[in-house]
C-alpha cells in the first residue's frame, strides 16, 4: 500500500489506503478545517483552478487521488 505525505506550513502527515480512505484521513487531519469530504474536494478543486488557470472538478474519490499523484 502506498503512503502519501501531505505537507503544509508547519508540518506534515501521512495518508494511505484506497481513495476514499485517503480523503477521509485528509479531512480528519488537515489544519484547513474541512467539515465534509465534499468540502475538501471543492476546496482542493478551487485551489488547483486558481493555480493552473483551468477549471478543475473532482467527480469521484478516484479523480481526487489521481490529481494528488500528478
Amino acid at each position: 500500500m502506498k503512503t502519501y505525505t501531505m505537507k503544509y506550513d508547519g508540518g506534515k502527515f501521512d495518508v494511505h489506503g484506497d481513495p476514499a480512505q485517503i480523503i477521509d484521513q485528509i479531512t480528519e487531519n488537515s489544519k484547513m478545517a474541512f467539515r465534509t469530504r465534499e468540502d475538501l474536494k471543492r476546496t482542493y478543486a478551487s485551489l488547483l483552478s486558481d493555480y493552473t488557470g483551468k477549471s478543475v472538478r473532482f467527480g469521484s474519490d478516484d479523480d481526487f487521488e489521481k490529481a494528488e499523484k500528478g
